[in-house]
This record gives structure tokens, sequence and C-alpha cells, in this order.
């Protein structure tokens, strides 16, 4: 297992939120958001196939994302692209602990 690998998992918050937006689509209509738990049943852990699990959902703005995840072992960092592609925690533009974590999808576009 990579370096990169075993350190990044808490970075996928970038990934999920950049394939999350691209993937956004917009409507007419007003809809109420929609909950998507983060990684399915399986939730907010290490080493998923989060982009299986992005790509079998449909996201617009007003939907939350929810990750669940043990407190003890598991956060979720914010970082930029660039500090994804190094696998650099810091700086982040946010960390979220409390194991019960809740995301609204405020724009489309890349964030």
């Amino acid at each position: 297992m990579s370096k990169c690998k075993s350190k990044c998992y808490y970075y996928y918050l970038l990934f999920i939120l950049v394939v999350v937006v691209v993937s956004t689509t917009t409507s007419t209509n007003a809809r109420a958001g929609e909950t998507h738990l983060v990684g399915g049943d399986q939730g907010w852990t290490q080493f998923p196939n989060y982009t299986a699990w992005a790509l079998h959902n449909t996201f617009q703005v007003g939907d939350t994302l929810v990750f669940s995840y043990a407190q003890q072992l598991h956060n979720v960092v914010q970082v930029n692209q660039t500090a994804y592609h190094q696998c650099l925690r810091d700086p982040n533009l946010g960390m979220l602990q409390s194991g019960n974590d809740s995301v609204i999808l405020q724009q489309a576009g890349l964030i």
C-alpha cells in the first residue's frame, strides 16, 4: 500500500465535493434537497471506493452530504486541489470531527 494511499483517506472530501459539484445538475423546478450518506451503507471509512459511490448518485445544489464514521478513528478534512494531489493535510479549509457531519451543497462548480 502506498504512503499516500494510507495517508490520504482523510482528504477524500475534496474529491467527493468535486465529483458532486461536477455532477450537479440544475433544474428550473423547485425541489427539496436530498440527503446522501457518503459511502452508502459503509459510511465514511478508510479506503472505500467513493468514485463508484458518487457515480451511482445524482447531486444538486441544496442536497446534503452526511459523513458518518467512528469519531475516535476518523475525521473529514476539506482541502484544496493542490493539497489533495500532494496528500497534504495542512493548510486545510476545515475539519469535521463529530462522527456525524453534514455538508449542504451551496453552489454548482468546483469548490
